[in-house]
């Protein structure tokens, strides 16, 4: 089972990393609010764990919101080995969805598709007061949850 992560890792870093050629980006408009999520700068460090930079906003009307940060892939080093933290999530009927990996930046969290391309990326962040404040929209909570599908 753990050479199959171990495996699983491996392809995870080559897969992803020809999905990076360039600087994908992700809109989706939610109640008035215009969301962008841009991805760049894909690097594997030389344990093997991906990390890449982000920019997320919102544009509605003469606000604007911006988080920037670099997000690196969830991990565990067993036995001198990385482990990447890959999740196998399901849908509301209990049937298997497609395989993917955490990335982390402070109180952001994404996530990414273990293989093929990048045609769901998910942004969480745990805004602060100060971020609330400066959002766009209705403000009754400090959780931020955006999908992007491409």
């Amino acid at each position: 089972m753990r050479n199959k992560v171990i495996f699983a890792a491996l392809l995870l870093c080559s897969s992803l990393s020809q999905a990076f050629e360039g600087a994908p980006s992700f809109t989706v408009k939610r109640a008035g609010i215009d969301h962008t999520l841009k991805l760049s700068q894909w690097k594997v460090d030389g344990k093997g764990v991906p990390s890449f930079d982000y920019v997320y906003e919102q544009q509605a009307g003469t606000c604007h919101f911006k988080v920037a940060g670099h997000a690196i892939a969830g991990f565990e080093e067993r036995a001198g080995k990385v482990v990447l933290d890959v999740f196998n999530p399901e849908d509301g009927k209990g049937k298997a969805l497609p395989q993917i990996l955490m990335f982390y930046d402070e109180a952001v969290t994404l996530t990414l598709p273990l293989k093929g391309a990048l045609g769901q990326v998910s942004f969480d962040d745990e805004l602060t007061d100060a971020q609330l404040r400066g959002s766009c929209g209705k403000k009754p909570d400090a959780k931020l949850s955006v999908l992007f599908r491409q």
